[in-house]
């Protein structure tokens, strides 16, 4: 059940994928076809239009369920529209892509919380197995007390290491040795978790490196194109109009937001090789730390951040690091949405163990619409679109991993009068360990 699970979440998934980077693709072969108006590029957007709407197609044969089918029509509906318009009557309208867009942003989480929910599911069904157990041998145990006993505690124990090692299984930690003993099935069972538990961590292993192969790769390119623009923009290989200004500084945005994109998946793929050391926490050096990062924005923007420190005077320990890349990429966001002259507001405290981080500004606020999307990568909510400073979409996708790895809690709530409060709940430690 368990391989047969992870299989279909993997083929769905691919197949997925495959479609966003179709349709990525595709965006960005018409844009720059509006400009160019290639004959070549046509073919190649007519192409890639009919390889998108049979890639929904294959969706629907790879999940037939109703559920599934159901998003997947929705997405034929949302494509065929933008088809319609786009290739068929040759709209030059960017935001025809933008219902597809948001539309492949929320089954991006819809698909992660189905998969989750299969896996879960699949946990539950180990659990009945185990209460199914213990009903049988109680029914026992008039007759066979002693040895029914005894069998109730082994069986008992073998079913608690497997709900065990099911669960780190889900919180990553695929380096764990899986060992069953038992009857035959239950040995079986075991093999078939390790057998999961080694494709799982190839996956792993594979996103992390293609991540670190395709940033560094793309870095070097990036910079050549930088070189270019400002050559062309300085004038230095001969004059230009307005129009082809224009068009340079269109070209120097996107390179900006892709450079900044690069560092958010370095950032994002170090914090998830990272070792969880723990440190002792110095949070007026963090302060600081966090102060010094933000120096430049907050001076440009008449902007400020007022710190709220609640914590005990004594020895608190956690990951410096992790901790540094959460308080960064929400501050960053909460500046980002915050109006001038304003400021954004830190608050610690300690409850019950945890460390409780609140980071509050005055901005647009979120709509209860978009709370859930906005951790999804590469996601960039309506109020994004009016500020000039665009991110990289990976910032709170950031946080919410890292604040998973630190086995914390993320929640986002209305502030008053207005604007939005992030808030991480995260286990501390008294004493120093790793994790």
């Amino acid at each position: 059940m368990t391989q047969e699970i992870v299989g279909d979440n993997y083929e769905i998934t691919k197949a997925f994928n495959n479609l966003k980077q179709d349709l990525n693709s595709l965006e960005r072969a018409t844009r720059q076809n509006w400009v160019l108006k290639s004959e070549s590029l046509d073919s190649l957007i007519a192409n890639k239009w009919q390889s998108s709407l049979q890639s929904v197609d294959e969706l629907i044969f790879l999940s037939p369920t109703a559920d599934y089918v159901s998003q997947w029509r929705q997405l034929a509906e949302v494509l065929q529209f933008a088809h319609q318009h786009l290739l068929i009557e040759q709209k030059q309208d960017g935001e025809l892509f933008a219902p597809a867009s948001k539309l492949i942003s929320e089954q991006t989480n819809w698909l992660k919380e189905q998969n989750e929910l299969r896996i879960t599911k699949n946990q539950q069904q180990l659990k009945a197995l185990q209460a199914s157990f213990i009903n049988w041998l109680v029914a026992l145990i008039p007759l066979t007390l002693l040895v029914g006993g005894g069998f109730l505690w082994r069986i008992s124990g073998r079913l608690r290491e497997l709900t065990h090692v099911i669960d780190k299984l889900g919180q990553g930690h695929w380096q764990q040795k899986i060992q069953v003993r038992g009857s035959s099935e239950l040995v079986e069972l075991g093999n078939k978790l390790e057998w999961v538990q080694a494709q799982l961590h190839m996956l792993e292993q594979q996103k992390d490196t293609f991540l670190r192969h395709v940033t560094h790769e793309l870095k070097t390119p990036l910079a050549s194109m930088v070189e270019g623009t400002d050559l062309l923009a300085d004038e230095i290989v001969g004059p230009i109009n307005s129009e082809q200004q224009a068009v340079l500084e269109l070209i120097t945005q996107s390179m900006v937001r892709l450079r900044a994109m690069i560092e958010s998946l370095l950032s994002y793929n170090a914090i998830r090789t990272s070792k969880q050391s723990l440190s002792e926490l110095n949070f007026n050096l963090m302060m600081n730390k966090i102060e010094r990062h933000f120096e430049h924005r907050l001076s440009a923007r008449d902007l400020s951040i007022v710190w709220v420190s609640e914590l005990p005077n004594k020895a608190l320990f956690i990951s410096i690091e992790l901790l540094e890349m959460v308080l960064i990429q929400l501050t960053s966001n909460a500046l980002k949405f915050s109006p001038e002259h304003e400021s954004v507001t830190i608050k610690a405290s300690l409850k019950q163990g945890q460390l409780i981080l609140s980071i509050s500004d005055l901005g647009v606020g979120i709509e209860d619409t978009e709370k859930a999307a906005v951790f999804g990568a590469f996601y960039q909510g309506k109020n994004a679109k009016q500020h000039t400073e665009m991110g990289s979409g990976l910032g709170l996708t950031i946080v919410k991993e890292t604040v998973e790895q630190l086995n914390g809690k993320l929640s986002i709530t209305d502030n008053e009068p207005q604007g939005c409060v992030f808030t991480a709940i995260l286990p501390i430690q008294l004493t120093q360990g790793v994790n």
